[in-house]
């Protein structure tokens, strides 16, 4: 996948926050957060030791379609919670808090929960591209990401209803055993 198939498939993922949003009847904007935060993890993927390669962060601007505001770096990184790694593992992102919120909708009108593995797939693609930028599998980012995705998954878990109707997204198909 290159940068620009990256963007068309952030772009179908904002696409359908837009449908989300009219579909609920709520004015809030649901696709630009959604973009933000697509950059905040690019962001904490990419940033090691407080530092990061100005070419990755141009790449995660054009894949997200998020400009980050360079003469306000503190309030960036403050914002996206991406300065240490445990603020940013203090919460998942409220995309994924929706996408949760969504399945439990669907689940209740008799219906597949689609919204939180779209949003894991989304993430996985950005994260895979950012892991596997340099040519090789960077494994600091890939243990991030790894990190990042247990957070996501424990908040799902946590806030599912009728829980043993998840599917794991790493496992398609596979159903996730009931807990007891």
């Amino acid at each position: 996948m290159d940068v620009k198939e990256l963007r068309h498939t952030i772009d179908d993922f904002g696409r359908a926050m837009e449908i989300i949003r009219r579909k609920s009847g709520t004015d809030a904007d649901l696709t630009e957060p959604a973009r933000a935060e697509m950059a905040f993890f690019g962001l904490y993927i990419i940033i090691d030791e407080g530092s990061f390669n100005e070419e990755e962060l141009v790449i995660i601007e054009e894949a997200t379609g998020f400009k980050v505001n360079r003469d306000h770096w503190n309030e960036v990184m403050e914002l996206g919670r991406v300065d240490s790694e445990e603020n940013y593992l203090s919460q998942p992102p409220y995309t994924f808090t929706v996408m949760v919120d969504i399945d439990n909708a669907l689940h209740e009108e008799g219906q597949e929960r689609v919204a939180y593995n779209a949003a894991y797939e989304v993430y996985k693609a950005l994260g895979e591209y950012l892991v596997n930028i340099k040519g090789f599998t960077d494994e600091k980012r890939q243990l991030k990401m790894l990190r990042f995705f247990e957070l996501t998954e424990k908040y799902r878990q946590e806030n599912t209803k009728d829980e043993e109707q998840i599917v794991d997204p790493s496992k398609k198909g596979v159903q996730a055993p009931k807990k007891s």
